[in-house]
């Protein structure tokens, strides 16, 4: 059962950005799925390195589009955007090493990250393209 469901009210106001996100929403429902169905260690880091390249795809774009758009908040937001890489880069190498329940951790941030960043940094852009 997928437990990051996309709807409008995660929206930003550009569809790219929102294709995107739904994107990460995947990668996110398929890291739940391998957890939950017990897969081995090598599938769950398959996954979550997959969503640490997407990320940074994704961050990249989203942070051209402020800039270029002149989003007051950008500097702001570039920087949530650096916490939150060298946060996904820990769970990586902790995922890595094999650390006792950090597939578990790794999926609890995903889950703060995503609806947080979303709803919390990144409604603020919504606001702004309106």
């Amino acid at each position: 059962m997928p437990q990051f469901e996309w709807s409008e009210i995660y929206s930003v106001g550009n569809q790219e950005l929102d294709q995107q996100h739904q994107k990460l929403f995947d990668i996110a429902n398929r890291y739940n799925t391998a957890l939950e169905g017990e897969v081995g260690q090598k599938s769950l880091i398959r996954i979550f390195n997959e969503l640490v390249e997407y990320t940074g795809f994704h961050f990249q774009r989203e942070e051209e589009l402020m800039r270029e758009g002149g989003f007051p908040g950008f500097e702001s937001h570039k920087q949530n955007h650096e916490k939150l890489v060298k946060l996904v880069m820990y769970y990586k190498q902790e995922l890595d090493m094999g650390g006792l329940g950090i597939e578990q951790r790794a999926l609890d941030f995903i889950k703060t990250w995503l609806s947080g960043h979303i709803l919390g940094m990144d409604r603020k852009y919504r606001e702004f393209v309106k």
